[in-house]
């Protein structure tokens, strides 16, 4: 009996080491599960795209990156009000912001893996019930472990996939398709066309959403910076002078907090036309968020 005991928690143990649980169950809340870095002094917040745009390993100060793949608004806002304490006093946090963070202001949902990271409070819709199995899930993943999972997880184990050589061509169908994929999210036939009345109000959520988070940060004597990180040219030129006033401009132009610093590094010159710095035309690469972290931390004086 103990023996099989000893073996379910070895397999369990193996399993949350893989890809399934630490990127398809999990994403992104190891980094949170172990954190213990009392007087950070620099954060930053975002989704997807500031997972991958900032990189503090290297540089001469206590960084975190406490972003998210595929996080609401109010998720950036919910780990800042449970991790804020880690940080130093008057210490930054970048609000890393996307080109259509404006539209997605109106996401409330939090997914599974929130209740592994989240004080109850700070769950929008929580569920006790839900908690409860989350965790089940987490502490024991082997009951949970889908059969196609383990192939997975054998095929990136045995037959790690190198990188792609990006060319030109690659980056140009790259950029369409997220630029496709958007428009399907938010229901967007042509940006000549006015925003219809979700998105409108989804721009209202965002820039409510993100003045909370700015408030918070100065009752509380820390920094907020908002910023956009860079993209490839071939997405860049895709965001029209009349998108980006649909998109973006629109919501920076509402905020309350005119004091507050903001960096539109989308289309960097240092960045825009350097193809080695990219893992896709959205996403820089750790070359390129290693760079890229450094040039913000220089911009605020903080390097």
């Amino acid at each position: 009996m103990r023996i099989t005991s000893l073996f379910k928690k070895g397999i369990s143990r193996l399993i949350s080491k893989g890809y399934w649980y630490n990127n398809v169950l999990f994403p992104g809340c190891k980094k949170f599960w172990n954190y213990s870095t009392f007087n950070t002094q620099v954060i930053n917040l975002g989704s997807t795209s500031a997972v991958n745009a900032f990189d503090y390993e290297g540089l001469n100060i206590k960084g975190a990156n406490f972003a998210l793949s595929q996080n609401p608004l109010l998720g950036d806002f919910s780990i800042l009000k449970n991790y804020y304490s880690y940080l130093a006093p008057h210490s930054t946090v970048i609000i890393s912001l996307c080109p259509f963070s404006s539209l997605s202001g109106s996401y409330d949902y939090f997914d599974d893996r929130y209740y592994t990271i989240l004080y109850p409070s700070t769950i929008t819709h929580f569920s006790y019930r839900r908690s409860v199995q989350v965790k089940k899930m987490r502490s024991n993943p082997l009951a949970y472990y889908p059969l196609m999972a383990l192939f997975k997880d054998i095929w990136r184990t045995v037959f790690k996939k190198h990188a792609k050589q990006l060319n030109e061509e690659m980056m140009k169908k790259d950029a369409l398709r997220w630029m496709a994929d958007w428009k399907k999210e938010f229901s967007i036939e042509d940006f000549d066309d006015p925003l219809s009345l979700k998105n409108q109000d989804g721009i209202e959520d965002a820039v409510s959403i993100i003045d909370s988070i700015i408030l918070f940060c100065k009752k509380r004597e820390l920094r907020p910076v908002l910023v956009i990180p860079p993209v490839y040219h071939t997405l860049g030129e895709l965001f029209t002078p009349g998108i980006r006033e649909l998109v973006i401009d629109s919501m920076i132009n509402k905020f309350n907090n005119k004091d507050v610093k903001f960096f539109n590094y989308m289309d960097d010159s240092e960045f825009k036309d350097d193809i080695s710095l990219f893992l896709n035309s959205y996403f820089l690469n750790k070359k390129g968020a290693s760079k890229f972290t450094k040039k913000v931390l220089s911009n605020l004086s903080l390097i």
